[in-house]
This record gives structure tokens, sequence and C-alpha cells, in this order.
């Protein structure tokens, strides 16, 4: 049963609240992969912490939010990922709306693949490898496979190879992977880390340019795609200059800060806090959110592409 643009935004929300614009970013891969079906023996390329998967697949989580487990905070705004922690609560997971559960997640991140490990059966298995390396699967073994992080890699050639190896013919593979214009367009982190006057540009990359290696117009996808066994089923443009003018900023250069504070807040003060942040952005975010879902940009006006890839036989 898919769930309508302001039951993911609320969701989101709840769990990125001190970081509105994930929220709203993120809303847009929830609606886009609401009618794109994971079956058969599958696996999550990239999995996280995996509560954007979770939520992707209309799973709720209640009384909980992503901040509440970090470490490393005073390390932020170097870089440090405060999510790939040791602190790993357990979760109150709502399975009313979900459409579909991963036979595997897997993630280079120890912390983070223990904190996937709450969702109970949402992933079957978990694995802890590094996605540049060969999968340790045989031939033909998913029918589906998920990733958002495939931009982050090293060799594309190898990855994609290797991902239609693992994969069943006719076998599918969902990506999120950025547009050529990305940097461009994510100004903030274009040409970092930054140097002199412009060193407090700094507090919003965090490293984050450094983990983007590739930005490609679609065309340029689909050659890669092709080159590795794969064609197109479906792609869609998104994230245009209003939803990434507000992801530049949003709370990023304060967020340290505002994890701090609300952490030290009684769970009766932080409740009430939180409820009025969740009011406020939702009220915010939707009509950005709506707004966006009626459009079909062209390449040049999107940051993003979404994709869903057939496997086309062995590369």
């Amino acid at each position: 049963m898919a769930r309508d643009v302001k039951g993911y935004l609320n969701q989101l929300l709840q769990m990125y609240w001190l970081r509105p614009e994930t929220a709203l970013w993120r809303c847009f891969d929830c609606l886009l992969m609401d009618h794109v079906p994971i079956t058969g023996n599958s696996i999550d390329l990239g999995c996280g912490d995996g509560i954007l998967s979770y939520i992707i697949a209309g799973g709720q989580i209640h009384n909980y939010d992503v901040f509440l487990d970090v470490e490393q905070l005073q390390d932020y705004n170097n870089g440090a990922d405060i999510y790939n922690s040791s602190t790993c609560r357990q979760l109150e997971s709502d399975e009313t709306f979900l459409r579909h559960r991963f036979s595997y997640g897997v993630d280079h991140k120890t912390g983070l693949i223990e904190k996937a490990k709450r969702l109970g059966g949402f992933y079957d298995r978990t694995m802890v490898h590094d996605l540049n390396l060969p999968l340790p699967f045989p031939e033909s073994h998913f029918d589906t496979a998920f990733s958002n992080i495939l931009y982050w890699l090293n060799d594309l050639n190898d990855v994609l190879s290797d991902w239609n190896r693992v994969l069943k013919r006719s076998g599918r593979l969902i990506l999120f992977v950025p547009n050529e214009n990305f940097r461009e367009r994510a100004w903030l982190y274009y040409s970092a880390p930054h140097q002199g006057d412009n060193k407090y540009l700094n507090f919003f990359d965090r490293g984050y340019a450094g983990l983007v290696q590739h930005c490609y117009s679609s065309a340029r996808w689909l050659e890669l795609f092709v080159k590795n066994g794969f064609k197109v089923v479906k792609h869609r443009s998104y994230v245009t200059d209003p939803v990434i003018s507000i992801w530049n900023i949003g709370t990023r250069p304060i967020a340290s800060l505002l994890i701090s504070m609300a952490n030290k807040l009684s769970v009766d003060d932080r409740r009430l806090v939180k409820c009025e942040w969740v009011e406020y952005f939702e009220k915010f975010c939707l009509p950005i959110v709506e707004g966006e879902c009626n459009r079909e940009p062209e390449d040049s006006a999107a940051a993003f592409h979404f994709y869903v890839l057939e496997k086309q036989g062995c590369a």
C-alpha cells in the first residue's frame, strides 16, 4: 500500500528533524521508489543504518530520531561520520505500510551495519563489505539490487560489471546518481576544500565533495550502463533549484550545536521541541514537495537521476 506525500515527509522529519533539508530531499527518493517493486532475492548495496531504506519501503519508526545515537560531535565539521557509532538503542518499528524487505544489507561501516540489524526482519542478513571490491556471491544470485551510493565508488566499470554478474538474467538494479551539473548546483561543494577567505565554506562541505566521484549526464550514465550489460527501464531527473538551494545550507553548519543541545534536553522537553520542529517544517516543505512532484524537469534543470535498470546478459 502506497503512502501519501505527507506520510513520507512526516516520517522523514521525525527521523531527521534537526536536518530538515535531508528530510526534504529524501522525500523525493521515497516517492520515486513508491511504485518500484523490490522482489525476490534482493540486496541493498550501501544500506548504512537501514533507516532510509526502511522508510522508502513504507516502514515507520516511532519515538526515535537518528541524532540520539551519535558520536564524535566535536569532529562534525571535520567530516566525521557521527552516525557510525557504537551507540545503538532499540527501535519501535512499524510495518503497517511496509511493501518489501531485503535479503541482504551491505555496508563498509561496522557501526552502521549494527544499527541496520535493529530493523529485525527488514534485512534477512547483513554484511560488512567494501563495495569497491567484488561481491562475495555467485553469479545470478539476486533478482533485485538497490543502491544510492554508486557514485561514491572508485571504478564504475568494475563495480557495475560485478553487480551485473550477481544479478539473474532480467534482474533489476535501482539507482540514485548525480547529474553532471551536481557540483555546480551544490555550489558549496564545488572545488572543496576551501582555503583563505572561503574557508568558512568548509562548515558546509564537511568533506562531502571528496565522496562524490562521479557526476554525469543521462547520456553518459546510459553509456556506462549499456557497456556493463544493462538497459534503462525507467529514468527520471529530479532535485531542481528550489530543493538544492535549501539542501545546500539547511542547518548543516550548526547541526553539531543543535544535536548537542537537543541531546541535553529531558525526554519530555525533547519530545515537545521535536514536535514543534516537525510541525513547522512539514508546513514549510510540503508545498515544495507537492510542487516538484508535478514537474518532469529536463536533465539541465535537475541535479540528480533516478534509474531502474534491467540486466541484459553478462557484461
